[in-house]
């Protein structure tokens, strides 16, 4: 899906949350709620549920909706890889944008911004072929994340319920 067409803007933070939801949903095990995985991982449900979306769309997470739903992997997180995530959270505005301020009314600039966007573009590319050869699962191995219980408790079962 081209990122032009999503309503929400995907920054390098989205990645960051996608990144810990899913650990954190390969370590449990077990459909989690959103609330349950937002406060695992320190983070805002609502921005989290919109991560979720996205790793949904990518089909590398399952939502099942209502009173117990959750979210869970869709797959072995073996067969995952951060490329995957990274690809799944379409970022739209890369390290490039930030770097060099538009217009490029000058030759000189229009040059360097060639050359600069040449350069990123090669860095991705590289980063990607790194981020392929590392699976969820092999992240997971290296962290010592404490998992919790995904049940809903008081008030975030009834706040969190509408949204799963």
């Amino acid at each position: 899906m081209n990122s032009e067409k999503r309503l929400r803007t995907a920054t390098p933070k989205w990645l960051g949350i996608a990144v810990k939801a899913l650990v954190y949903l390969e370590k449990h095990g077990e459909l989690c709620a959103s609330a349950s995985i937002a406060r695992s991982i320190d983070c805002e449900v609502t921005l989290v549920r919109r991560v979720l979306t996205r790793l949904v769309q990518a089909d590398l997470i399952a939502a099942r909706e209502g009173r117990e739903g959750g979210y869970v992997l869709t797959r072995s997180a073996d067969h995952i890889t951060l490329a995957d995530i990274y690809h799944a959270i379409e970022i739209c505005d890369p390290i490039f944008p930030g770097m060099m301020h538009e217009p490029q009314s000058s030759p000189f600039c229009e040059g360097l911004a060639t050359a600069v966007s040449e350069i990123v573009a090669e860095s991705e590319r590289r980063m990607l072929e790194v981020w392929e050869s590392h699976t969820l699962a092999s992240l997971a191995k290296r962290t010592t994340l404490v998992v919790g219980g995904c049940h809903r408790e008081g008030k975030d079962a009834k706040a969190s319920s509408k949204g799963d």
